[in-house]
Parts: structure tokens; C-alpha cells; sequence
């Protein structure tokens, strides 16, 4: 049974119910409840997830083109981007125009970067293969993680670093910028061509893929 009190409530809203003043106050608080709901949602995108739309085949085959990622902003407050992280970034450079990308960080502040390749013969077809890789300060990167999500254009070389600063085919990545390659390697515009990307336009981290449906995963 109900309270006395909700009873009370109930016959107070309904006597007043054709009151203007009472309606104009609920109206207010109503209004007031959605602007809260939009703020919050705001600030949710803004400083915690984001949905961002892959545009463009250069992450393939980790990420397709048209597909919808969500990107989390909280980790890179605390720690910088590093090796591995697909990120996405602000390039003010693309086209003359700011552009939102999507890529993989290969090298951090300090570091040296330098592409190479060797041709291997299959010793029981004979077929002879190229296969790409990127030195840092050096060594050969080890990209086992997400190697199997690489592309490579067959008969297309390895696009070349040729950003300003890059000496002999090797480029050192300045403080405070990262340098960022996509997953398809002879298809994809990145450091390679526009040099190194300030921290300050490194939004966030993608963490998964939340459409379609059918190809939610996971990524990293």
C-alpha cells in the first residue's frame, strides 16, 4: 500500500497540475536535467572515450576502413604514448588542413628511425620475397605483437622517410614528439612524410573496435 506521503504528493500534483507556475517550474527542472545530461556526456567525450571512424585503408588489416573505434583518454594524462600504442592524432599538416588520424607509435623522443628490407628465397618453392622492417637506434624493431595485421602492397616499395630533418634515410625524433607509422606500411601518409607528432596533439589511445557489430575486437 502506498505511504501517506506518496498519497499527499500524488494529490498535491494533481491539483496543481493545470497550475502555470507549477508547470513552468517543472519545465525548469526538466530543462535543467538534460543540459546536466549533455554536459556529462560532453565531458565523458572529451576527457575519458571517444568514438572515432577509421577513414581510409592505411591501418589495414588491423583496422578496416569505415570502421568505428573507441578511444580512451585517460592513459597518455599519466604516461606518454609508447611503442606499439595505436593512437589517435591532430595533423595540422595534412593537406593544409587539420585532419584526424589514426596510427601506430614506432619511436618516441630521442630515438633514431631507419627502414630496411632483405630478400628471402622460400627454400621449397623457390619464390624469393621481401620482407621490410624498421631499425630503432639500430636494432631491428620487434613487431611480433600485431606483425600479422601488417600490410604490405605486393611490388610496392617501403615508402621512405623523406621529412625535413631525416639525414641518410634516418630520422631522430625530437623531445616531446612521437613518430608514427600506419599498419599498412607501402600505402599510408604518416611521419614518414610529415615528421614526428607533438605530444600535444596525441588524443587518445584506440582501444577497440565497437562497430559493426560483427567485428568487435579488441585492439592494441
Amino acid at each position: 500500500m502506498e505511504s501517506n506521503a506518496k498519497k499527499t504528493k500524488k494529490l498535491c500534483e494533481a491539483l496543481h497540475a493545470k497550475d502555470p507556475g507549477y508547470r513552468a517550474a517543472g519545465n525548469v527542472d526538466f530543462a535543467l536535467f538534460i543540459v546536466g545530461i549533455v554536459i556529462v556526456m560532453l565531458a565523458v567525450r572529451a576527457f575519458i572515450v571517444e568514438p572515432v571512424r577509421v577513414d581510409g585503408p592505411s591501418m589495414m588489416n588491423t583496422l578496416q576502413d569505415g570502421e568505428r573505434c573507441v578511444v580512451e583518454k585517460l592513459t597518455f594524462l599519466f604516461s606518454p604514448p609508447a611503442h606499439g600504442d595505436i593512437v589517435i592524432i591532430r595533423d595540422s599538416e595534412y593537406a593544409g588542413q587539420e585532419k584526424i588520424l589514426v596510427k601506430r607509435v614506432i619511436a618516441t623522443a630521442g630515438q633514431s628511425v631507419q627502414l630496411g628490407s632483405e630478400t628471402k628465397k622460400d627454400p621449397v618453392t623457390g619464390v624469393m620475397t621481401k620482407k621490410y622492417y624498421v631499425l630503432i637506434d639500430g636494432q631491428r624493431l620487434d613487431e611480433s605483437e600485431y606483425e600479422a595485421t601488417l600490410l604490405y602492397d605486393e611490388g610496392y616499395p617501403n615508402i621512405a622517410i623523406t621529412a625535413d630533418g631525416a639525414e641518410g634515410g634516418v630520422y631522430v625524433v625530437p623531445e616531446g614528439c612521437i613518430f608514427v607509422m600506419g599498419d599498412h606500411r607501402t600505402n599510408s601518409h604518416d611521419s614518414r612524410a610529415f615528421g614526428a607528432i607533438p605530444l600535444s596533439d596525441v588524443l587518445g589511445r584506440v582501444r577497440g573496435v565497437i562497430y559493426p557489430f560483427s567485428g568487435i575486437r579488441s585492439v592494441g
